[in-house]
């Protein structure tokens, strides 16, 4: 059995390994009636970081077959490998369908954040702390409490692409008319949100030319080095064409393959010297941890501070304002 375990355009089971492999069967003397390709579809729904190896095992999969010898083994396969006992397996009719709950749930949490920002923008033109009510409406357990936040921006190698996959197979495998609106636009969205911190920090300290930026956090996600689509990366690029000198911190990350001409410390106190600007963009635990008289003494100005997604408390904010910075932040209107 060929089991497919990626995130693919709903359709490729079907209608492309499915044909590929009939057609070598055939080629090699293989009755494709009587033994027909094997093809099962499970995704993973992997999250990096301390707890990978729990976030394959110990999770809920869904998974279907080709025909129904190829879903017989695909659950015998997933009963013996992961934790099906206090994650049962969920059997969907077809791939086409595993395939689809696999892109749709990625679109529906990229569309979610999309939907955040544009509430984030809209909280800090009316003085609103969008953490604050986003908090209140997640009380409403069962239909309300899985709004997510917005951010610096959405990175990594799944909500970036999966509502394209998604699209690109209804107007490509499927041949039919229009498309997943609604996905593409979030992605969108979503793709030129760290444009938004590079206007926080335009309106506070004019042209960007010679500014010195101290970015805290280049991965896509805390407490991990992964930098595969970073919203960091966006931040930076953009900086750096209005001439900005941004210098890039981050304890997970060793180099970074998408800006090799972009030198990552580990250490703050490589960075922050001299800042004119401190960009808290990445919740690492080390960046949460920082005292702001930690951070200006090592800075030796009186920097803006930026917060990317709430990483820092109205405490800390205000303790940054008694020292003498400016603080502003992605949906915190309420800091004055």
């Amino acid at each position: 059995m060929v089991l497919v375990e990626t995130t693919v355009p709903p359709g490729t089971c079907e209608k492309v390994v499915k044909p590929i492999l009939e057609e070598e069967f055939t080629k090699r003397g293989i009755d494709i009636e009587k033994n027909p390709p094997l093809i099962a579809h499970s995704y993973e729904r992997v999250m990096p970081g301390s707890k990978y190896v729990s976030s394959i095992r110990d999770f809920w999969r869904v998974f279907s077959g080709v025909n129904p010898k190829s879903i017989e083994l695909c659950h015998e396969f997933l009963s013996n490998c992961l934790n099906v006992e206090e994650f049962p397996l969920t059997q969907l009719d077809s791939t086409n369908a595993s395939e689809m709950a696999k892109t749709m749930e990625n679109s529906y949490r990229a569309t979610n954040i999309a939907l955040m920002l544009e509430w984030a923008r809209f909280a800090e033109q009316i003085g609103v702390d969008i953490f604050k009510v986003r908090d209140a409406i997640r009380k409403r357990e069962g239909t309300h409490n899985n709004m997510l936040r917005p951010s610096l921006g959405v990175g990594g190698y799944c909500l970036t692409k999966d509502p394209v996959l998604a699209n690109w197979s209804m107007q490509s495998l499927f041949g039919l008319e229009g498309g997943l609106d609604m996905a593409i636009n979030s992605v969108n969205i979503n793709d030129t949100m760290p444009l938004h911190t590079v206007d926080i920090i335009r309106k506070e300290v004019g042209s960007l030319d010679n500014c010195k930026i101290a970015l805290l956090g280049v991965s896509y996600l805390e407490n991990v080095g992964d930098t595969r689509h970073s919203p960091s990366e966006t931040l930076v690029t953009f900086l750096r064409k209005e001439m900005a000198v941004v210098k890039c911190c981050d304890p997970y990350v060793e180099s970074w393959p998408e800006l090799e001409d972009v030198k990552v410390e580990s250490d703050v106190k490589q960075v922050l010297p001299g800042a004119d600007v401190v960009v808290f963009a990445v919740g690492h635990d080390e960046y949460k941890a920082l005292s702001p008289k930690e951070v200006l003494d090592i800075c030796g100005t009186k920097p803006l501070i930026v917060d990317c997604s709430n990483f820092l408390t109205d405490e800390k904010i205000a303790e940054y304002k008694k020292l003498g910075c400016k603080v502003r932040g992605v949906g915190k209107g309420h800091i004055v």
